[in-house]
């Protein structure tokens, strides 16, 4: 198998890593993160290495351009 690195949105993140969507009050942002295909594995090492306090940068899962954390994450190719 072979990943690739992304960096994945909050909301991604706690999809990803624990199945768990309930910081996510609207149901358009709720389908836009659960819509994702592939299953993301989330990395931010030690202390948070790995991990983007603030980006504009699109989530390289569900695509948002919302600004916010950005945390590293695999995906398989």
């Amino acid at each position: 198998m072979e990943f690739a690195e992304c960096s994945i949105c909050v909301d991604c993140a706690m999809f990803h890593a624990n199945a768990d969507t309930t910081g996510i009050d609207d149901p358009a942002r709720l389908a836009e993160v659960t819509s994702v295909t592939g299953h993301y594995i989330v990395d931010c090492g030690d202390d948070g290495e790995g991990c983007a306090a603030f980006s504009w940068s699109r989530c390289d899962a569900c695509g948002t351009p919302l600004g916010g954390a950005r945390h590293r994450a695999y995906v398989e190719v």
